[in-house]
């Protein structure tokens, strides 16, 4: 008994001096108020948990982000909330504050998609391939494929015209039929494309490119992934304020490397060497001129007329935003490519709609939409003219071959056929 009445009495001085500090607490605490709000889009933050630090006083913010609590000048209020920063904040003498959260931004170790999830980086086992985005958007190219060349190993790109617009043949690890197509599968957020054309997708609204080149690809996608998949993930939109960038650029295309063609002089000498007797009448003696009259006369090189500079423009802007709850992503692209050779070129309007929405915990809605129009003209170098002689009638044979000077002097150039030949 006498143990019992010892350790009620303790208990009392307890709580008495529990009661006392509490008193005294709340004699000398003021009542906070105040409110939370999103730095980046000022508006207002539900839930965030304000904590006097060391004390376990303690509330949350309303909906519109205001609080209330009690505190005395000498504590420090903790703020914190699931996705944002926390802060802290010293009493003093305010009777009112507002305080601002930042998203906190979390550092991530470096991942890479294959097919259907991701694994780190360093734990990857298969042949995947990277492809630096920053390096890839500096290449004044109208579509990604272009950009690709020269850029990742065991990746073969190639095209079979030099017309602008023309699409690119792509095989990764060299080819695997001699009949069938040895195009890879292309993946595009999640969905396998085959017959892709790269003219639908804009280089800007890439986010990151990975090249699968070994048998992990036919294991994930089957014998569609036989060739190689391209994995393609395009930009979204981003919790924050809404962001318009734009980015543009123009380029001057030129004719590197061009053929050296025959002087009147050199031509005339040339024919006289073939057919002496009906090319002296036709440039000798039918013109009353000798062959050393022709070192003096200017001939015609008919690539200055088939060649010329050739600028290139590209455009987009983009508006890219949103909330925990919905994201969103507008984008627009115009592409004008004029070619080097005359009358040729491509053009292309490209537009990119993408909107997740969060609907509940179990919910999410997802959109994409994407319209492209491209559009390349003029003739090409590899065509045949004709069924006969084809060999003479590819633009290049043509333009290198013809003469570059008339017998007679007359303008070659203007006349829709050569009279003097046939």
């Amino acid at each position: 008994m006498p143990v019992l009445i010892n350790t009620l009495r303790q208990l009392s001085f307890v709580l008495t001096g529990i009661f006392f500090s509490v008193l005294l607490y709340a004699q000398n605490s003021k009542p906070i108020t105040g409110k939370v709000i999103e730095a980046s889009s000022g508006l207002p933050v539900r839930g965030v948990y304000v904590k006097v630090a060391g004390k376990t006083v303690n509330t949350l913010s309303a909906a519109d982000g205001s609080f209330k609590i009690n505190a005395r000048p000498a504590d420090t209020l903790l703020f914190t909330h699931v996705g944002y920063a926390p802060v802290s904040a010293v009493v003093g003498d305010k009777l009112t504050m507002t305080v601002e959260l930042s998203i906190a931004g979390q550092e991530m170790d470096e991942v890479v998609i294959i097919g259907y999830g991701q694994v780190k980086k360093k734990d990857l086992t298969g042949s995947v391939a990277q492809v630096n985005m920053k390096d890839l958007n500096k290449a004044p190219v109208a579509s990604f494929d272009q950009a690709l060349a020269g850029r990742v190993a065991g990746v073969q790109v190639s095209s079979d015209e030099g017309q602008p617009g023309n699409t690119m043949n792509i095989v990764i690890r060299g080819g695997n039929s001699l009949t069938q197509s040895n195009a890879p599968l292309y993946v595009i957020d999640g969905f396998p494309i085959e017959d892709f054309s790269s003219a639908s997708l804009n280089p800007d609204d890439i986010a990151s490119i990975n090249i699968l080149k070994d048998a992990s690809a036919t294991a994930i996608y089957g014998a569609r992934g036989a060739n190689g998949v391209i994995i393609i993930e395009t930009k979204k939109g981003t919790v924050g304020q809404p962001v318009i960038a734009y980015n543009g650029f123009g380029a001057v295309q030129y004719v590197t490397k061009r053929m050296e063609m025959m002087s009147p002089y050199e031509f005339v000498r040339y024919q006289l060497e073939l057919d002496s007797a009906d090319m002296a009448d036709m440039y000798l003696t039918g013109q009353g001129k000798s062959l050393e009259d022709y070192k003096n006369v200017e001939g015609i090189d008919w690539q200055d007329l088939l060649f010329r500079p050739a600028f290139m423009q590209s455009h987009t802007l983009s508006l890219r935003g949103g909330t925990n709850q919905t994201k969103y992503s507008f984008s627009g692209s115009l592409v004008d490519q004029a070619g080097v050779i005359i009358n040729s070129g491509y053009g292309r309007k490209q537009g990119r709609i993408t909107l997740d929405q969060t609907v509940n915990k179990k919910l999410k809605v997802n959109l994409n939409v994407n319209y492209s129009k491209d559009k390349n003209y003029g003739a090409l170098s590899s065509s045949q003219a004709s069924t006969s002689n084809s060999y003479a009638t590819y633009l290049m044979y043509r333009t290198w071959g013809y003469r570059p000077v008339s017998a007679g002097g007359t303008a070659i150039v203007d006349d829709l056929f050569d009279d003097e030949i046939g």
